[in-house]
C-alpha cells in the first residue's frame, strides 16, 4: 500500500473530525465555554482521534500481514502447479521420443527454425513461446498412428496417407486436454494448411491461416526436406531453400518465405547444427509453461 495517499487520507479525516467535533461541542452543546472547558474539549478530541488512528493502523497492519501470507500461499501453489505443468509437458515429449525418436528430433529442429523465423519477423516473446511449444508438440498426434504406417520404410498407400493426415486433429485433441498448452493447440491443428487452400484438415486459404501457423508451415517443410526418411535421402539445405521459394504463394505464405530468404541458407544451417549439438535451443521448457506473475 502506498504511504502518500494513506497519509493524505488520514489528514483529511483528522481535519473533518476536529471540525465536526468543534461544531458539535461549541455551537450546539455549549455556546459559552470557559478556558478550562476548552482544554477539556481539546483533550477529549485528541484522545478520540488517537484511538481512531491506533485502530486504523492496527487494521492496516493486520491487513498487510494477511495479504503477505495469502501471496506466499499463492506463490507456493503456483510453484507446484508449474512443476506439474512441466512434468506433463516432459511426459508428452518423452512419449513422443519413445514412440519415434526421428519424429522427436524433427520436432526439436522445427521448434528452432520456427522460433528464429518468428523472432526475425518481429513477433513478441509471448508468440515465440507459443510457436516453440507447438514445435516440440506438433506431431504428438502421431502417437495415435499405427506403427505399420508411421514406421513403414516404403512409400505410403493412399489410405495410409489419409490416416497420417489425421495427426493434426489427434494432436489438437490431446493438447486441448491440458489448459496450459492451449496456446499451441491452434498451430498444431493448422500446421499442414497450405496458402492456396489445398491443405488439411480445414482447407484454409491465404491470411485466413493464422500467421504463426503460416510461419510454422515453412519451418516444418524445411526440416522435412532436409531430414532423412526411410523412403528417401535428405535434401541439401540449398535445394530445400530453393523449393520453398518456388512454392511461395502456393504452399507457403510469401511474407514468411521472404523472412526465410532474409535469414539465408548459412544461418539456417547453423541452426540445424546447433540443435544437433545442444538439443533444445534458446527456450527452456520452464519458459514455455509460465504459471503466474507471482513467479
Amino acid at each position: 500500500m502506498k504511504k502518500k495517499p494513506l497519509v493524505l487520507g488520514l489528514m483529511v479525516v483528522a481535519l473533518f473530525y476536529f471540525a465536526g467535533a468543534y461544531y458539535l461541542y461549541r455551537k450546539l452543546l455549549f455556546p459559552n465555554l470557559a478556558p478550562r472547558d476548552v482544554l477539556t474539549y481539546i483533550w477529549v478530541v485528541i484522545t478520540g482521534f488517537l484511538l481512531f488512528l491506533a485502530f486504523t493502523l492496527y487494521y492496516l497492519f493486520t491487513f498487510r500481514q494477511q495479504l503477505r501470507e495469502e501471496k506466499d500461499r499463492q506463490r507456493k501453489s503456483c510453484t507446484k502447479l508449474q512443476q506439474a505443468n512441466e512434468g506433463a509437458l516432459k511426459a508428452l515429449i518423452h512419449a513422443l521420443d519413445y514412440r519415434d525418436h526421428d519424429t522427436w528430433d524433427h520436432s526439436r529442429r522445427v521448434a528452432a527454425y520456427a522460433t528464429v523465423l518468428a523472432e526475425h519477423m518481429g513477433l513478441p516473446q509471448s508468440e515465440l513461446n507459443k510457436i516453440a511449444l507447438a514445435g516440440y508438440l506438433h506431431d504428438i498426434g502421431k502417437i495415435g498412428v499405427p506403427d505399420r504406417i508411421l514406421l513403414k520404410p516404403t512409400k505410403l498407400l493412399p489410405e495410409e496417407w489419409e490416416t497420417i493426415k489425421r495427426h493434426p486433429e489427434l494432436g489438437y485433441d490431446i493438447i486441448q486436454q491440458l489448459e496450459f498448452l492451449n496456446t499451441a493447440a491452434e498451430i498444431i491443428l493448422l500446421h499442414h494448411e497450405r496458402y492456396d487452400g489445398s491443405g488439411y484438415p480445414l482447407g484454409l486459404k491465404g491470411h485466413k491461416i493464422p500467421l504463426l501457423a503460416r510461419i510454422f508451415a515453412v519451418a516444418d517443410a524445411l526440416d522435412a526436406m532436409t531430414s532423412e526418411r526411410p523412403y528417401r535421402a535428405a535434401r541439401p539445405m540449398t535445394e530445400a531453400f530453393a523449393e520453398i521459394r518456388r512454392l511461395s504463394g502456393v504452399q507457403f505464405c510469401p511474407q514468411c518465405v521472404k523472412a526465410l530468404e532474409e535469414l539465408g541458407v548459412e544461418k539456417l544451417s547453423e541452426i540445424q547444427q546447433s540443435v544437433k549439438k545442444q538439443g533444445m535451443v534458446k527456450l527452456r521448457l520452464e519458459d514455455l509453461v509460465p504459471c503466474s506473475d507471482y513467479l
